[in-house]
């Protein structure tokens, strides 16, 4: 079992690379949550991943919600590891997951995985830039060949967080502050076609009068509003304004 959340395809990518080379299975977080399903219940000796991206060096709101709420169920016969895709910090997701693990379970996991690939931060990166898309991607592909390889010698690993405390106090106040919604704006390109609407995982923007409308004051931060958007009408501050969009080309929404 494998639960991935994704936005622009890094985390989908990287779980059913995993599920294929291991003939395991993988499942969307944000398909589980919409579903109601917050059940981790892999069999006696079932291998459990975990892929989830890195924001701001800390977990994802939705993340870290999903695994504080779900129903786990693991003991010595699984194997769980987590795999941390990131762009430029990975900060200490693997840290808050073990937290999250020992709490509700009485173990951590067994191993951790860091898988440096794209980063889409579109404030501070511009993904027209093809070549570094496809540099990242390359390098991405050659670090999740040996990610592979060790899970399927469920090799145990652990890694430190990057942050000590008072930094990843600092990181998590400025990932909350900057999950404000107002900070999304509409230009006049909007069709009213209502995608951004239906990928959001957190159901935080509604179409109103043919345009969407960022209905709840903060959300998960994903941007995947912004990079589905087929007029690129969507902006996150005047600093993602012509930096593109980006969805992991390997693998299909």
């Amino acid at each position: 079992m494998i639960l991935y959340f994704s936005s622009t395809g890094n985390c989908k990518y990287t779980a059913e690379k995993i599920a294929e080379s291991t003939r395991d299975w993988a499942m969307s977080l944000s398909e589980a949550c919409q579903n109601g399903d917050y059940g981790l219940l892999p069999e006696q000796g079932e291998p459990l991943g975990l892929v989830l991206p890195t924001y701001f060096g800390v977990l994802p709101s939705i993340a870290a919600d999903f695994l504080e709420r779900a129903e786990i169920r693991i003991d010595s016969s699984n194997y769980v590891y987590t795999v941390d895709t990131y762009g430029f910090h990975y900060g200490n997701v693997a840290d808050e997951v073990a937290k999250i693990l020992r709490k509700k379970t009485g173990r951590e996991q067994d191993a951790d995985f860091l898988l440096q690939s794209v980063d889409n931060w579109v404030p501070n990166f511009d993904l027209t830039d093809q070549d570094y898309v496809r540099t990242a991607l390359e390098r991405a592909d050659g670090l999740l060949d040996g990610i592979v390889k060790d899970i399927s010698a469920r090799k145990h690993v652990r890694v430190k967080g990057e942050w000590p405390a008072p930094m990843l106090l600092m990181m998590k106040k400025a990932y909350k502050r900057a999950s404000r919604t107002k900070n999304f704006t509409v230009s006049d390109k909007c069709a009213g076609c209502g995608m951004c609407a239906a990928q959001c995982p957190l159901e935080a923007i509604a179409i109103k009068d043919g345009h969407p409308v960022w209905d709840k004051p903060e959300c998960t931060l994903c941007l995947g509003c912004l990079h589905i958007c087929p007029e690129n009408a969507i902006a996150y501050t005047k600093a993602t304004i012509g930096h593109g969009q980006y969805y992991n080309p390997k693998t299909t929404r």
